[in-house]
C-alpha cells in the first residue's frame, strides 16, 4: 500500500497516467486527430523529463549542510 501511495504522490507518475489516459480516450472514445494525440504525448514526455532534471540531486546534501 505504501508503494501505491508513493507512486500517486509523484508528479511524474500522475502526469504519465494522465497522458496515457488522454491517449486512450483520444484513440478509442473520441475521434481526435493523431497529430493532437502526438502533441499531448510530447507535452507529457517533456514535463516528465523536465521534472526528472529538476529532481536530480534533490536528496544530495548541500554545501551548507556539510
Amino acid at each position: 500500500m505504501a508503494v501505491l501511495k508513493s507512486l500517486f504522490s509523484s508528479k511524474k507518475f500522475v502526469a504519465m497516467i494522465a497522458g496515457v489516459l488522454a491517449t486512450l480516450i483520444g484513440k478509442i472514445g473520441f475521434d481526435v486527430p493523431t497529430e493532437t494525440i502526438n502533441q499531448v504525448v510530447a507535452l507529457v514526455a517533456t514535463y516528465v523529463v523536465g521534472q526528472g532534471v529538476a529532481d536530480h540531486g534533490k536528496h544530495r546534501p548541500t554545501e551548507a549542510a556539510k
